[in-house]
This record gives C-alpha cells, sequence and structure tokens, in this order.
C-alpha cells in the first residue's frame, strides 16, 4: 500500500507541474523501479484513474457526498455539481491528465471490434447524476428519466471544465456557476415538460 500511494503522491506532483508522466517517471519520482511501478499500474491510464480517485475522497468508487444529499432534486443536483467543480478545479491539471488519458485510450482501440474494446470511462458521475435525481423516478417516464440523466452528465465534469474554461474563456467560479445553472434548468425543464 506504500508503494501504490508514493506512486500516486509522485505522479500527483508530477502533474501538478504541469507534465504528464510516464510510468516510468513516475517511477523515478517516487523511487521506485519501473518494474515494480508497472506491477501497479500497468499503464498510464490506470495510474490517472487512481490519481482521479484519490483526489476526490471516493469511498467505495463514490463520492461519500452522494450520503449527504438533502432538498428538492434542484437543490440535490446542485450540490453535486458545486462538489465535483471544487475537487476537479482543486487539480485542473490532473483532471485534464485524466480526459487526455481516456481520450488515448478510446483513439488506442478505434481499430478495435466495438464489442471487444476495454470501455474508456467509468460511470461515476452517470451514477452521481441518477443519486441525485432518483427522486424523480416517479414523475417522469423511465425513458425520460435517463434521458434527464444523461442530459445532466453532459454539463458538469472534466469536458463540462474544459468547455467552460477553454471555449467560453471563464475563471472557475463562473464556470461553476454556468454549470450549476445549467443542470438546475435542465431539471425544471423536464419536470414542467411533464406536468
Amino acid at each position: 500500500m506504500r508503494t501504490r500511494e508514493a506512486l500516486i503522491s509522485a505522479a500527483l506532483e508530477l502533474a501538478r507541474n504541469g507534465q504528464s508522466p510516464s510510468i516510468a517517471e513516475v517511477a523515478e519520482a517516487a523511487k521506485v523501479s519501473t518494474a515494480t511501478a508497472y506491477r501497479y499500474f500497468p499503464n498510464p491510464q490506470s495510474l490517472w484513474a487512481d490519481m482521479a480517485t484519490r483526489q476526490t475522497g471516493f469511498v467505495g468508487g463514490y463520492p461519500d457526498f452522494l450520503d449527504r444529499l438533502t432538498g428538492d432534486v434542484e437543490e440535490r443536483i446542485d450540490q453535486v455539481v458545486r462538489e465535483v467543480c471544487a475537487f476537479q478545479f482543486a487539480d485542473e491539471v490532473v483532471w485534464r491528465g485524466v480526459l487526455r488519458a481516456t481520450l488515448d485510450r478510446w483513439f488506442n482501440q478505434v481499430d478495435v471490434v466495438e464489442a471487444e474494446r476495454v470501455p474508456v470511462r467509468g460511470v461515476t458521475r452517470l451514477e452521481m447524476a441518477r443519486r441525485a435525481l432518483a427522486p424523480l423516478r416517479d414523475t417522469l417516464s423511465e425513458e425520460r428519466w435517463e434521458q434527464l440523466v444523461h442530459a445532466v452528465t453532459m454539463v458538469f465534469g472534466v469536458e463540462a471544465i474544459v468547455s467552460t474554461r477553454d471555449t467560453c474563456g471563464l475563471d472557475p467560479e463562473a464556470a461553476t456557476e454556468t454549470m450549476r445553472w445549467a443542470a438546475r434548468a435542465l431539471v425544471r425543464a423536464a419536470v414542467a415538460e411533464a406536468g
């Protein structure tokens, strides 16, 4: 466990300094042999995934703040978006690295038959949206509820950070506010449509 933590800590430090470190570079920074590092992380994507998990304080694979969601559905999704923005903006370089790793994984599989591809992303963000929007399951049809979940996942997370920061030129505070507004607006639209 100590070796794994040393590797992740070294990778985080390198990432915060603007590097996209290889496994060998992380091993050197952690003062661990490259062979040992590869036993823990067979590829950079696995390292980036563990770095992201560590940065968010996930418990059992999901952020612990999900157990504290309160209020109506708009308030619940607002809490999720705020929390995700807070931990992702706190380590934006790391999260952009995670995005790069997922894109690399996609490109590495472009010639592989779709049924045989390894998933390039986890479903944590999707599950966060489902937990926040769960009270609407009885209000919306199953199809419309799933559509809302999918729509909301598009307006927060690292891809939304890239859009709001790079395309719109927003600072982290304005980007967070925009994502919060978009998530609440989608909830309101879905409820109004169902009514």
